[in-house]
Parts: C-alpha cells; sequence; structure tokens
C-alpha cells in the first residue's frame, strides 16, 4: 500500500481528562498528556496520528515519544519509523489516516473495502464495591452492549467474586462478562481463583499472572480462558507468547504495540498460530481509539468483540471519536479528528 507524500506537519500536546480515574493493578489512570501529530499533502488533506504512552503498558515516556517523533519528521527520507512504540503509533496511524483522506474513503475501507461501517464493542465497568459494579454493568447493557469487562486484582478474591457475582446478576446470562487482573495474582493463588469465577461464565480474563511462562502454566489447567496482555505488548513477548502457547487469546493494543501496521502482522500472526485476537484500546484518546475501531473492522477482529466503548470514560478528548450508539461504533470519515 503506498503512502502520500508529506508537506506539512504538527506535533500538539493535549490534556486526556477522565470522568474517574480507572482503578488497574497497576494503580490508578486518571487525565494524562498526549500528542497528537498531524501530516498533511499538497492538497491540504491532513491525516491524524496520536501517542499516548502508558506506564506499565508501554516502555517510553511522553518526552521520548516526542523526541523520535521530532526526529522521524527531521529525517530527510524518513524511510525509517520512529524507534518507540507510541511514538510508532503515531506516525503510522497519521501517514494511514492521510491516505484514507486523500482518497476520501474511511480509513477501514481504505484498509480493507469490503470492512463493515459498524462494529458492536464491549464496555469496561468500573465500581469498588458490588454494588457499584452491579449499577455501571446494567447501565452498559441498557445502552445495547453484550459484553461488558471489569477490572479486578485490585482488591482481595473474596470481594472480587462478591463483585462479579453481582455484576452477573445485574446484565443476566445473555451478556458476555470479561475481566482483566493486570498480572496481579500470583501464580500459587490464580488457579484457586480462577476456580471461584469459573461458575460465573467468564468469557476470559486477561493477565490473571504476569510473564509468558506463568501464563503458560496457567492456561494448562485454566477452567476460564487466558488472554495476554501485558507479555504481549512487545514484539518479542507476543512471539514468545505464541510460541508457547501461553494464551488462548492476545489482547492487541495498536498504541501499545506500534501501531495499525504492525498490529495487524501480530493479528495474523496470533491467528496463525491458534490463538484469537481481541482489539482494545490504551485508554487512549479519540484518535487512537478511532485508529483500533477501523483497525478491527478491516482485519476481520470482531469476535471477541472490540473493547473499544473507552470514550465514554473521557470527559474531555482530544478529537472526534467514532459515534457510540446502541453498543456499537459507527466508523465514518470525521473519525479522529481534532478541532485543531
Amino acid at each position: 500500500m503506498s503512502l502520500p507524500e508529506v508537506t506539512g506537519a504538527r506535533l500538539l500536546r493535549r490534556t486526556l481528562r477522565l470522568h474517574r480515574p480507572v482503578a488497574t493493578a497497576h494503580g490508578p489512570v486518571g487525565d494524562r498528556e498526549v500528542l497528537l501529530l498531524g501530516l498533511s499533502d499538497a492538497d491540504g488533506n491532513t491525516g491524524w496520528g496520536e501517542a499516548a504512552p502508558l506506564p506499565g503498558f508501554t516502555p517510553e515516556t511522553l518526552e521520548e515519544a516526542g523526541e523520535a517523533i521530532l526526529a522521524w519528521l527531521d529525517d530527510g527520507d524518513r524511510a525509517d519509523p520512529p524507534a518507540t512504540p507510541t511514538a510508532r503509533a503515531a506516525v503510522d496511524g497519521a501517514l494511514l489516516h492521510l491516505a484514507a483522506r486523500a482518497a476520501g474513503v474511511p480509513l477501514h475501507r481504505h484498509l480493507n473495502p469490503d470492512s463493515p461501517s459498524s462494529l458492536a464493542v464491549s464496555a469496561l465497568v468500573g465500581g469498588d464495591t458490588a454494588e457499584e459494579l452491579a449499577v455501571a454493568g446494567r447501565t452498559a447493557v441498557d445502552a445495547g452492549h453484550r459484553a461488558v469487562k471489569a477490572k479486578v486484582g485490585v482488591v482481595d478474591i473474596g470481594t472480587d467474586v462478591a463483585r462479579v457475582v453481582a455484576l452477573r446478576d445485574a446484565v443476566g446470562d445473555g451478556v458476555a462478562i470479561r475481566l482483566d487482573a493486570n498480572g496481579a495474582w500470583s501464580t500459587d493463588e490464580a488457579p484457586g481463583h480462577l476456580e471461584r469465577l469459573a461458575p460465573l461464565g467468564v468469557e476470559f480474563v486477561e493477565e490473571p499472572v504476569a510473564g509468558v511462562e506463568a501464563l503458560a502454566a496457567l492456561r494448562a489447567a485454566s477452567p476460564i480462558p487466558v488472554a495476554a496482555d501485558e507479555s504481549a505488548t512487545t514484539p518479542e513477548g507476543f512471539e514468545a507468547v505464541v510460541s508457547a502457547g501461553a494464551a488462548d487469546l492476545v489482547v492487541l493494543k495498536p498504541s501499545a504495540v506500534g501501531g495499525i501496521a504492525v498490529a495487524a502482522d501480530l493479528a495474523g500472526r496470533a491467528r496463525d498460530g491458534g490463538l484469537g485476537v481481541v482489539v482494545t484500546s490504551l485508554l487512549d484518546g479519540a484518535v487512537g481509539i478511532s485508529h483500533a475501531a477501523h483497525l478491527a473492522s478491516a482485519i476481520g477482529a470482531l469476535d471477541p468483540v472490540p473493547g473499544l466503548a473507552t470514550g465514554a470514560l473521557v470527559a474531555t478528548d482530544v478529537a472526534e471519536p467514532p459515534r457510540l450508539a446502541a453498543g456499537r461504533l459507527h466508523l465514518g470519515l470525521g473519525d479522529g479528528l481534532p478541532d485543531g
């Protein structure tokens, strides 16, 4: 796929503000700074990319991502992509978005002309108590979502089980529940935790333990499908997960692994290795979420449904997100366009 000639560039720093911090085993994720990269062609079209480093998922700081983007811009032939993953994601996304804008088609149709223009997405639901999580789950279902994801591992397992019991009661048997422990459980305690959660009909658990070897050992005996997340955010980690059969699925965050092109390649490798693929956001802004949604459509990563309803967590976004209605993201030409 040929890429457009870039005649102009802008690098903007923006603040992404959440309604409330998202509790994870790595600590709460709240407001943070992101970088928006705009690349323009001679006809006045502009494509946008986003760099949104997140501790625990990406290796670089925002400053390092900015330096990598500026170094790429200063390189005369720009043949080599930036070395750091979120910077590479910003450049890759901006180039592909620019090509789609120049062609006058949505990004997913530029990537795959036969891809669907809407897709069901999972909602991330939060709540410290069982009652709070139940209310959040019911709200998501009332909004049309047929899959919800909750964080676990921040509190003790007894509290987590009570929270998931309340969530299941609130959403009913027809809604998929997926959990994310962010590697919080030890190898000794994880099997027992999964046994306690299995009767609740959990679709899969993301990163129940940390590390490829621990995931592989746990997966062999787990009553719930295991998904690799943090363990597969680098090319080396990803290859190790696939080759070891360490998970039933891999979670692909395009913003974390280096962008749309890298994520599409990794998805193909995962499928070749017999693993499922679920595309999710990095709790990034509307540009990153838009690119992840268009990628999921283009590569047919629709089952399990992508975890891309995280725009609802954002109070002040950096651009126009894809339209969310009835539990589906609707993709179009105007996705991921900042105000200026």
